[in-house]
């Protein structure tokens, strides 16, 4: 059976508040073995690999109920262990300032007639820009926490929040559920001030309509968004009828692009001006057209500040944001945009890495507590490496071999220390320098990857 290693225990202890000591313990036994199985990662591969000194007979009862009463029976909750794991990574990565809070959804691919909360819904990385791919599977809503790594420019996403997302009209939308995570995280940190990024799917009244005065949002305007001058036309007292709430209607996005890009004189208020804006890592020249309005669809009549992003190299299409605070800068919003990808490379990283669909599940509790499960040790992975890892020998002496397209923040390279490191505690627990030992259990992983 593993253990764990000194580094990671003061860590996991946090988690400690979000179950009874005996859960804790099998949490603790499950953790380890997601990421020492070298297998395709069913629950009964990983719980195989927990106890991977002892037979299991086929022909008899395996002992794994009480790692399979982990997800389908125990009284946890993933609020709890979100709360747990949220305020680990904040205290650890985030102590002060603004908290960068991403929100987006994702589709893990499953079938079955009794997988609960199973439904048909758009395929993202099947989908292009003229064909809308559907799929089974069940339908995610995760917020994560985007955070400059120490040391780097580089954004890396830590999920600390995931509700699943139920089809059909009766059922709560992406943007209900994101409110709600919302409203847990501003509980969890009474004392700070967020930013909410998302894209187009949360730009609706249900989560927009009565934000919170501490959230600043950033996000995604439709193309034909009908909004209006917040100005208020001076009208005589004499005149009857209603007394208008909004001025007059603007241009919608699309069309406020048009007229800029007519604008030949470069003066007036539909006109592009250039700012320098860091987005994706590298600092651009971009042309913006920033104006305020109002979104009564969205935000009632509360004035919104629209931020319109032309790349003059073409390297991506336009994109049309907006946020709450409109006393922003353009270079910040779009800044703060682009930290909206690293939740996508944090589902590329569950699903390719810690294989975050291949549990065959299927009752309702297990639908709903395993998959937060997963992106949440993942983030506790990424907490670990940053804070600790990093500096463990083998991390060092593997930076050294770095090539130009490798890097020490993916989650593969993460996992593959940790994992060199239990061993070299199962291996050598006594052994006052390890670093021998860890290259070795490194070069025996590599080689292992490659034979699975």
């Amino acid at each position: 059976m593993f253990t764990s290693i000194p580094s990671l225990d003061p860590i996991l202890q946090c988690l400690l508040p979000a179950f009874t000591q005996p859960t804790f313990q099998t949490h603790i036994e499950v953790l380890l073995g997601w990421v020492m199985c070298l297998g395709k990662r069913t629950e009964y591969g990983v719980f195989q690999t927990i106890q991977a000194d002892t037979p299991v007979s086929r022909k008899e009862r395996h002992p794994f109920d009480r790692f399979y009463n982990f997800f389908s029976r125990s009284a946890w909750t993933v609020r709890d262990l979100a709360h747990q794991v949220a305020v680990a990574i904040v205290v650890a990565l985030n102590p002060r300032g603004l908290l960068y809070l991403v929100v987006d959804d994702t589709l893990l691919h499953k079938r079955g007639r009794h997988v609960y909360g199973l439904g048909w819904f758009r395929d993202a990385v099947a989908s292009t820009a003229k064909r809308v791919a559907t799929a089974s599977g069940n339908h995610w809503v995760v917020v994560g926490l985007a955070i400059p790594i120490p040391g780097t420019s580089k954004i890396y996403c830590l999920p600390i929040h995931a509700m699943l997302h139920l089809a059909g009209k009766k059922n709560k939308s992406e943007a209900t559920l994101a409110k709600e995570m919302l409203q847990d995280i501003l509980g969890w940190f009474p004392d700070r001030k967020l930013v909410f990024i998302g894209d187009g799917a949360y730009s609706a009244s249900n989560l927009l309509g009565d934000l919170d005065p501490r959230v600043t949002y950033v996000g995604v305007m439709r193309a034909d968004a009908a909004i209006y001058d917040p100005t208020v036309p001076r009208q005589s007292k004499s005149k009857r009828g209603r007394k208008p709430s909004k001025g007059p209607r603007l241009p919608n996005p699309k069309e406020a692009v048009k007229k800029a890009d007519g604008n030949r004189s470069g003066r007036g208020p539909w006109s592009w001006q250039s700012v320098q804006a860091k987005a994706y890592g590298v600092t651009r020249k971009l042309r913006v057209l920033s104006f305020q309005a109002v979104w009564p669809e969205v935000r009632g009549l509360v004035p919104i500040l629209v931020v319109l992003v032309r790349d003059p190299l073409g390297k991506f299409d336009d994109k049309y944001l907006f946020t709450t605070d409109v006393g922003a800068e353009s270079s910040w919003v779009i800044s703060t945009f682009a930290r909206r990808w690293s939740i996508e490379v944090a589902f590329k990283a569950s699903k390719q890495v810690m294989k975050i669909q291949a549990p065959q599940h299927w009752c309702q509790q297990s639908i709903e507590k395993l998959s937060p499960w997963v992106w949440l040790m993942q983030s506790m992975i990424g907490l670990w490496y940053i804070a600790e890892g990093r500096q463990l020998p083998q991390a060092q002496a593997a930076r050294r071999r770095f090539g130009a397209w490798d890097t020490e923040w993916s989650l593969v390279h993460m996992l593959r220390i940790l994992r060199s490191a239990i061993l070299a505690e199962a291996i050598y627990p006594k052994s006052a320098t390890k670093a021998d030992l860890y290259q070795l259990l490194d070069d025996l992983d590599n080689y292992l990857a490659l034979a699975t």
